[in-house]
């Protein structure tokens, strides 16, 4: 195993104060799920179970998303340094298939660790598990695990009830993330220690005296940083700037005319910068791959129950009429109702564009922040709010209907104000786990409250709503363009933050 991640590893909790003090220690490790998160989110079957219960993977078919980090809610998969893509604790299934029981269960050297067949009542661990009082981690995520503990202290197994002080623990530097420090000598000391930038916020210990705190566990830091924010962005952009130009065309009065305002825009400029946005998208979607080199395995290899694979085929569906409407619209073929029809095609599929991610999210299982049902809507409000506004901002190029514009000013005053609500909607609902309570903080409270309230609820949400309806009262068009440079800057604020607060509660 390469220096700095682990397989399986021991976490030390102490409670008491010196000199009353007791340290407890448990295992951690994958749970080997008999519904396993990890393997119905990897888009490329690399996670697998296997017909003896097992969760295997194949390196050979990752390619590095992280997904599966997202979705396990043990903390049991990292990225290798050296293969850059997603490994676990395997149950030694070399060893296991000829015979020869795990590499840990052998080395302990008081039996700590007791494996075996659960489905052969005569084995030990069978017999255990009927027989006696035994603990698991996070059963309620449902994934029924095949890990228990006996006699565990619940501050082992719980993350959210023993406080992490933040001074490293012993055996090493106060340095949060293994991504952050050079592993070779000299030692880095933690004066000089910089903190990674995908690394979780740090949470200072006020706890009681005595309360339970970690003092040795292994780093996770966060897998997912701006990138995907960014594409949050980029999809809702490129989504956003079809559907009010094919309402302008469905329901308006005068823009399906292209002989004059709006002939450029809606023949070829929606389509060409729609399509730039979705590649956009795509190179920042394969920019934060791990292996980026097999990104083509979504379509090659894909796992067609993944929301990662399906989303591809959205991205793919979207691209290619998109590119058929800027053809048409380019060479002047198929006249002013074939454009009014693609715009109308482009814009449902927008929809699937603006909104999958949601689904996805859904799928990363271990983070309960991003189980929301708002999720969705918030996706599809965004984009409405991005695109409206970005149109405006075309609009100072482009030469558009008055019609066109107010389309366009609606989209992002309606998405806007949407936002809004789905936020206070958020903020006043009763959290069911504590997960999400914690994440919540960090998100409203915590070490991202600025970036969430100022960026995401003032710029992206007032500043939009008000110019965009002074737009409409019959300001200038630089008045909503400036608005919707507003509503595009404050959406990726706010995704940042709901982003990184999701990853920022504890798994293990």
């Amino acid at each position: 195993m390469p220096l700095g991640v682990n397989r399986t590893w021991v976490k030390y909790v102490e409670k008491g104060a010196w000199p009353d003090t007791k340290r407890f220690f448990s295992v951690m490790r994958c749970n080997h799920c008999s519904d396993a998160p990890c393997v119905d989110i990897c888009p490329t079957t690399a996670l697998f179970k296997r017909t003896d219960g097992i969760v295997d993977f194949d390196t050979d078919r990752c390619i590095g998303c992280k997904s599966c980090m997202q979705a396990c809610p043990y903390d049991a998969l990292y990225i290798d340094p050296g293969e850059h893509t997603a490994q676990k604790c395997n149950y030694c299934v070399h060893r296991v298939e000829v015979g020869i029981e795990p590499a840990c269960v052998v080395v302990c050297p008081e039996q700590a660790i007791i494996a075996g067949d659960l489905d052969d009542p005569t084995t030990k661990i069978a017999q255990m598990v009927k027989t006696e009082r035994l603990y698991q981690r996070a059963p309620e995520q449902g994934t029924s695990p095949n890990l228990w503990y006996r006699g565990v202290e619940e501050a082992n197994i719980d993350p959210l009830v023993a406080a992490d002080p933040g001074d490293g623990g012993v055996w090493k530097d106060p340095a949060r993330s293994w991504l952050s420090v050079d592993l070779t000598p000299p030692t880095v000391s933690p004066d000089t220690a910089q903190v990674a930038p995908n690394a979780p916020p740090r949470v200072e210990y006020d706890g009681p005296k005595g309360a339970p705190r970690v003092v040795y566990n292994t780093d996770h830091p966060m897998p997912w940083g701006w990138r995907v924010s960014s594409y949050f962005l980029t999809k809702g952009i490129a989504a956003g700037l079809v559907i009010p130009l094919a309402l302008a065309l469905i329901f308006g009065s005068n823009e399906r005319d292209f002989s004059g305002a709006d002939s450029a825009w809606a023949l070829w400029g929606v389509p060409l910068f729609a399509g730039l946005f979705l590649a956009l998208t795509g190179a920042l979607l394969v920019w934060d791959l791990k292996r980026p080199d097999r990104f083509y395995y979504l379509l090659t290899k894909g796992n067609p129950g993944s929301w990662l694979v399906r989303g591809a085929w959205i991205l793919s569906a979207f691209a290619g009429v998109v590119a058929l409407w800027f053809l048409l619209g380019v060479f002047d073929v198929g006249g002013d109702d074939a454009i009014t029809v693609l715009a109308a095609i482009a814009a449902v599929i927008g929809l699937g564009v603006a909104g999958y991610t949601a689904l996805l999210f859904g799928q990363a299982e271990a983070r309960d922040l991003w189980q929301s049902p708002m999720l969705l809507w918030h996706m599809l409000a965004g984009a409405l709010a991005a695109g409206g506004g970005a149109g405006l901002v075309f609009g100072l190029v482009f030469d558009l209907s008055a019609g066109t514009e107010r389309w366009y000013a609606g989209s992002m005053v309606v998405g806007a104000a949407a936002l809004g609500l789905i936020a206070l909607v958020e903020l006043m609902s009763k959290h069911p786990t504590r997960n999400i309570t914690e994440a919540m903080h960090h998100m409203t409270h915590g070490a991202y409250a600025r970036e969430w309230w100022i960026g995401g609820q003032l710029v992206g949400v007032v500043v939009p709503v008000v110019l965009g309806l002074v737009f409409l009262s019959g300001a200038g068009l630089w008045t909503g363009a400036i608005g919707g440079l507003a509503a595009c800057a404050g959406i990726w604020f706010a995704d940042d933050a709901f982003v990184k607060a999701g990853q920022s509660v504890p798994l293990s």
